[in-house]
Parts: C-alpha cells; structure tokens; sequence
C-alpha cells in the first residue's frame, strides 16, 4: 500500500493512474481513504478511475462522507466536481446522506448539495430544498429557488409565491421562472401583483408567457411601450409565447388592438427591423396575426433576407388562408424577387383565387417566375394549366424545365400515356428528356418498354434521363433495361446505371456489376464496386478484393468500403492487409471499414499514434465502438498526450467526457 501510495505521487500521470487501478479487486476498507486522495488528483483519468472503484466494489455507506469531504476543499475544483459528479451519479440513494450533510455552517457545501439534490429530483429533498430557499447565504436560497422550478413540484408553490411576494429581488427572480415552469395558474394574480416592480418585469412576464392565460393580456400588452427595451422586447417575446401555447390568436390581435390601436401594427414593424433575430421573428409572426394591409409592404422586404424569409412566408400563409383575396395585390410588383416569392406563399395556401395571376405569371419575363408560377398553380390540381406548363419542359432555362416537370408531376392526369410516349420521341431532344424525366416521376410502370426503346436515343442527356427513371420505377423490367444501359458508351450513363442497380438489386445484377468492374474508365469502376457494396452480396467479395489492386486510388478506396459493408471474414482480413498501404487516404478508409469487424482492436490501436491526425481520428471513432477496457485505457492515454485540437475532440465525444 505504502508501494502505490508514493506511486501516486509521481509526477507521470499514467504511474499514478495504474497506482490507483491496483487498488482494484482489493475490496478493503483500507484502500477508500486512499481512493478518495487520489479524487484530489490533477488529471481527470486519475480521478475517474478512483470513483470507478469505489462505485464497482464498495457500498455507498463506506465513501459518501468521504466525497462530501471533497467539497471542502477549497483550492482543488477539481476534487470538488468530481465529488458533485459522482453524488449526482449515485442519484437518489445519495440523498438521505447529503440531507443530513446539509448541516453545516460552510455556505459553499450547502450550495454543492443543493445543486446535487436539484439534479436528483428526489422528492425526499423536498423539504430541506423548502427549507434552504430560506438559507441565510442568498446564493443557497437563489440555487434552491431555481431547482425547485426545475422540479416542477406543485406542492412548492406556495412557498414561491412568499418568496416573491417576499420583496426580496434576489430569491423572487428566480422564483418567477420556477413559477412560470411549474405553470400552476394560481400564481397568475401574484405575477401580475408583481409586474409594478420593474426589476422583475422580465422574468415575470416569461412566467406568463409560460402560463398562457389570456386573461393577463390587457397586462403585458402594455408592455410593448415600456420605457424599458429589455421589457418590451420580453413582451413582444410573451406574446408570441401565447400564440404557440395555443391561445386564440383572433383574441390576442383583438387585445392589441383595443389597447394600443393604430401603434399596435407601428410597434410590430418597428420591431421586425431589429438588430435582434427572437424579436425580428416574434414580431413577423404577430404582423401576421394582424392581418393588417400596412405589414405586407415591410415584410416583402423583410423576404429578401434569407435568415428570415421562412418566418415571413409563414405569416403570410397565415393571412392567406384566412382572407386569400388580400394578397392579391402583392402580385403587382414588378420586383421578380417579391413575385417568386409570393408564388411559394400561394402554393401553400392552394386557393383557385391564384389561378389567374398564376397562370399569367406562366408567360413572365423572368425564368424563375415561371418555375415557382408553374409550381404553384399545379398545386391547384386545375388541369387547364397543362397544356401551358407543358410549353414549359423546353423553356430556355432548366430549371424552369424541371420545375414544368415536376408540376405536371403534380397535376394527375394532366397528360394521357399516348401523349407521354409521342413526347418520348419528339424532334425536340429538350422535350424527350424531359418527358423521360417525367415518366419516371409519375412512376409509369406501363411505360417501361417505351423508356427502354429510348435508351438508343441518339442525345447522352435523354439517356441520362431515361436511366434515372428506370431507376426510379425499379420494375423486374427497368432491372432489366438498366442492366443494357450498362454497356452504354458513355460513361455517366454506365455509372448512373450501376449505382442504380446497386440500389434496386434483382436477377442478374450482380454478374453484370461484376463484369463491369474491369471497365476502362476509372469512374465507372468505382461506381461497380460502390454498386456491389450496396447489393451486400458475398459473392462480390472476390470482385472487390482484385479492386484493392487498382491503379486509381478512389476505386480502391470504393472497394474498402464496400468490403466492409459486405462483411465476412475474407474481407475482413482483405481490409487489415489493406492498413500497411502507403497512402493515407486508402489507410484511413481500411481504418473506418473495420468499425463492422469484431475482433480488429489489436490491429488499430497503434493509429492512435499515427503521423497522420486523420488516421487517428478515424482509429479513435472506429476504436470508440468497442467496449474493450484496453481500449478505452488506450484512448484516455491518448487525451493526455495528443496536441491536435480536432483529433482531442475526437477523443473527448467518443469518451463522453
């Protein structure tokens, strides 16, 4: 003992840690004291591992006073929190113990135990947390105010309710938040009693806020003219809070009203300009509610910022579906931002009133107004729009096609199967792109054949697009006609193809993919073997292991990951002869692969040391999935002496520390 105890007083923190692991299995009372010296310790591992002792191999009874002596310690915060931490682990068997500890004259012990015993939300505590939000060190009084909130224990409310009727500032402060979170309505008159002094409007009126009663509002609303900003701003905030707790929102407008009038909508613009982002939301979400014709104009602007205009929109729906008419005349701008804008509101809204403005918008100047136009009107499921969205699919601009495209998408039955298939083979190479495009959106299984007749077309891009549509039907026959895609001479359309049939698998996928891993294009091959990774078919591991041999770095990278997926023994053992590769890239990815192995700890513990700081980030997350106590040993050492701050991190959230 004697031996361990100068151990843990070398100045190597691996020597004292191991001093310390001795001490496991002894299970004699002799070692407690000992253990609990080494919670004084420097390094946290040390410290850790004693507490990991004393929880595994001694009673409760034999240390908890042992570890409130640690909170005495005045000059050692590192003795203090780990006795806090191990306390609040212990949970509620600890309380009846630190009940009693909580006689003690030191004000910063008492405060220590209250935090413990506020994590613990035992109900046993109650009364001496009662109790101690009457303690003589304010500190301990507020810490007990507050974690009394947290409990949300309805039996402690009248004595909130003393502490702040009480006038003491510093215990009724946090006693408002414990009041609003426990949400008991009895202390809506209180919180009002108290809104006269200003000192405490802000935290009362979030109280309120948390309460939602609507009785109150003739109470805060006032408070949007507060001399105060902080207040106002907490107002405006309460406000919103009201509307989300589910309070009428017709009731809340019509109380603006009555009591501020015409400042009413003022104020709330005023405050959608502010430099703060909760006030600027709280206040567009209220304009919407008002529904007032003088908010459209500033939250049109307000649109242009893209941190915000999510929050506008959703104001404006909500104008929208209770009087569609009004927005109308939001039309009449000649800003096309403001045009496309008000499309995306309208298609929310789905209301015939927008067919006419929309359908015209189909004709505008500008391509991005005729893609969210056509968007939106196809949301109105009004199939005379058809025929002009599909002059659409070969408009100048793709993504207006893609937007024509995924409107008629929309408009169920807008065109016929006959149409579809003399669109598949119009003169116009836009148009059966974009028809192949459509035919896979519409998931036409009946149209198939017609897609794979297509795949001789002579443009690559209708190709293209007929394969991502085989894709998207995923058939027994677009398996089929995708597998002849794969002897296309183009190759993106080769690779769309593979990876398609990765996804989808069927009847002889796999001896196609195969064959398709000596392509000569570097691309594809990596395509074939991300391919056979998806298909998790041992079979492929044969494949995958003669890829490890590539010339192309990113195919044997593709390949190591698919061996991993695909898993096995023989591909497990491909993967760590793969770790002596002398490119970085291709051993980090070995490292990563071997997380779905058992049995690999031996062979990546010496990344940890690794020149490379992503190897050894990838070894410490691979690593963390192990429950190993050597490995575990072996990261905490790693934490000691690593100087990379990516790789600590690493580090820091696979050990939870």
């Amino acid at each position: 003992m004697q031996e361990l105890i100068s151990q843990m007083n070398d100045s190597n923190v691996e020597v004292r840690r191991e001093a310390v692991e001795k001490l496991r299995g002894m299970r004699n009372e002799a070692c407690i004291p000992v253990l609990l010296k080494a919670m004084e310790d420097v390094s946290w591992r040390v410290r850790k591992t004693a507490v990991d002792i004393l929880f595994d191999e001694y009673e409760i009874e034999q240390y908890i006073h042992g570890l409130v002596q640690l909170l005495y310690i005045e000059d050692n915060a590192g003795a203090r929190n780990s006795a806090i931490e191990a306390m609040i682990k212990l949970g509620k068997r600890a309380t009846l113990f630190l009940i009693e500890a909580f006689k003690t004259p030191n004000r910063d012990v008492r405060k220590f135990i209250i935090d413990v015993l506020g994590e613990q939300r035992d109900s046993r505590a109650l009364p001496l947390m009662l109790e101690a939000i009457r303690d003589e060190d304010e500190n301990v009084s507020a810490t007990a105010v507050e974690h009394l909130g947290k409990v949300r224990e309805v039996s402690v409310v009248e004595a909130l309710l003393d502490i702040l009727n009480s006038g003491d500032l510093w215990t009724a402060y946090p006693a408002a938040d414990a009041l609003g979170r426990i949400g008991d309505r009895r202390a809506v008159p209180h919180l009002l009693a108290a809104l006269a002094r200003k000192p405490l409007r802000e935290p009362i009126l979030k109280a309120l806020g948390r309460l939602a009663d609507p009785s109150t509002l003739d109470q805060i609303i006032p408070m949007l003219q507060d001399p105060s900003k902080n207040i106002q701003e907490q107002a405006l905030k309460t406000l919103e809070r009201f509307y989300h707790n589910g309070v009428d929102p017709e009731f809340i407008t019509s109380e603006m009203r009555r009591i501020l009038g015409d400042a009413a909508v003022d104020l709330l613009i005023g405050y959608a300009w502010s430099v703060k982002r909760e006030v600027r939301i709280s206040a567009i979400l209220l304009l919407g509610l008002m529904r007032d014709d003088a908010a459209y104009g500033p939250l049109l602007d307000i649109s242009h910022e893209e941190e915000f205009a999510e929050d506008v929109q959703n104001a404006l729906v909500f104008i929208g579906k209770y009087n569609p008419e009004s927005l109308l005349r939001l039309f009449e701008t000649e800003n096309s931002h403001q045009l496309r804008f008000i499309c995306e509101v309208t298609a929310r809204i789905v209301s015939p009133v927008y067919y006419d403005v929309l359908f015209g918008l189909l004709s505008d100047e500008d391509g991005h107004v005729r893609a969210t136009a056509a968007v939106s009107i196809s949301r109105l499921q009004d199939l005379r729009a058809a025929p002009k969205v599909k002059t659409l699919m070969t408009d100048p601009y793709e993504d207006v096609q893609e937007a024509a495209v995924e409107a008629l998408a929309t408009l169920h039955g807008a065109l016929t199967d006959a149409e579809l298939v003399a669109m598949l083979k119009d003169d116009s190479p836009v148009l059966r792109k974009n028809t192949a495009k459509l035919i896979g959106r519409l998931k036409a299984a009946e149209l198939v054949d017609d897609l794979g007749f297509a795949l001789k077309d002579a443009q690559t891009r209708v190709r293209e697009a007929v394969v991502e549509s085989l894709a998207a039907i995923g058939s027994e026959d677009a398996v089929r006609y995708l597998t002849y895609a794969l002897t296309d001479e183009e190759p993106p359309i080769r690779i769309s193809a593979a990876l398609s049939l990765g996804e989808i698998g069927g009847k002889g996928v796999l001896d196609s993919l195969m064959i398709l891993s000596s392509d000569p294009d570097n691309a594809v091959r990596v395509a074939a073997a991300r391919a056979l990774g998806a298909l998790k078919d041992r079979e492929a591991v044969k494949t995958l292991i003669s890829l490890l041999q590539d010339s192309s770095g990113f195919v044997v990278t593709s390949a190591i990951e698919s061996l991993g997926a695909t898993g096995g023994e023989i591909a497990r053992q491909a993967i760590i002869e793969m770790l002596s590769a002398p490119d970085d890239e291709i051993r980090r990815t070995a490292i990563t692969a071997l997380a779905s192995f058992e049995g690999v700890e031996r062979f990546l513990l010496p990344f940890l040391q690794d020149k490379d700081w992503a190897a050894r980030i990838a070894a410490v997350r691979t690593l963390g999935m192990s429950a190993s106590p050597q490995v575990r040993q072996e990261l905490e050492r790693l934490l000691d002496t690593e100087e990379d701050p990516t790789v600590i991190k690493a580090v820091e959230e696979t050990l939870r520390v």
